[in-house]
């Protein structure tokens, strides 16, 4: 009993053992895409658009400008804006600002290949307030910007907002949408797990107005970052760019407004 045993260890190491194989999987870079940031607003004369170029996984996330492309902007009205490259990668005009309700068509032709979008900006939105607010965590007290806006009726709104603390933007995206409070006033906390605010910090919100498309991106983009350690592959967040370029080109309007934390 005990040579049979015996025998159908030895097997059963040999069979296993025989089974192995070792595979060497091969991580073949993609071709690099085209990243386009591009960005239309009604505060100031000068528009930029910034093309760079994506990176296979595992390399440093420096994007490398991208230098040589023609790069034109053209309102409903057909009057083209040429930009001009003034650094690697950014280019700009210095003799446009948009309006709210009109749409806008980027055009960029690079390495005999063209890309093209459009978006529509829509009617400004303004905050009423902005003040601080604190939530308490866990035994933890947390101060977060707070702001107040009455949001239009009747009119499908979508919103983006960008926080800087001492000058320097966070990461964290916030945006919204008026599906359940159209017509309403409307609160937003600004509350960023990753920032402390501390008495006199000087904190800014930009508050743009998008359009559906840019809420889907900024979305998205969003979602694959919260995802975290999901099983879930992430997926690129919708763009409005053709020909398989990744980013966004948006037509918003704009609003800045700043404060300090006060001394507690």
């Amino acid at each position: 009993m005990r040579l049979i045993q015996t025998f159908f260890v030895l097997f059963a190491l040999l069979f296993f053992s025989a089974c192995e194989k070792v595979i060497d999987i091969e991580l073949k870079g993609s071709d690099p895409l085209l990243v386009i940031e591009g960005v239309i607003n009604n505060r100031t004369d000068t528009q930029s658009v910034r093309i760079t170029s994506s990176v296979p996984i595992g390399e440093s996330n420096r994007f490398p400008g991208v230098s040589g492309a023609t790069v034109t902007v053209k309102d409903q009205d057909g009057i083209t804006y040429a930009f001009r490259e003034r650094a690697p990668g950014i280019y700009s005009s210095r003799r446009m600002r948009g309006i709210p309700g009109r749409t806008y068509s980027l055009s960029i032709l690079y390495n005999r290949k063209s890309y093209t979008a459009q978006s529509r900006m829509p009617s400004q939105v303004t905050i009423d307030s902005i003040g601080f607010q604190s939530t308490t965590i866990f035994n933890n007290s947390r101060t977060s910007l707070q702001l107040i806006f009455r949001d239009p009726p009747q009119i499908k709104n979508y919103y983006r907002f960008v926080l800087s603390v001492n000058e320097v933007k966070t990461s964290s995206i916030f945006v919204y949408s008026d599906d359940f409070t159209d017509g309403k006033q409307v609160t937003r906390d600004l509350f960023d797990v990753d920032v402390d605010l501390k008495s006199g910090d000087k904190v800014a919100v930009e508050m743009h107005c998008i359009d559906p498309v840019i809420y889907r991106y900024w979305f998205g983009l969003d979602q694959n970052r919260s995802r975290g350690g999901a099983s879930v592959t992430p997926a690129n967040p919708v763009s409005n760019i053709s020909n398989g370029a990744l980013g966004y080109f948006s037509a918003q309007t704009q609003q800045t407004e700043q404060l300090y934390v006060p001394f507690l």
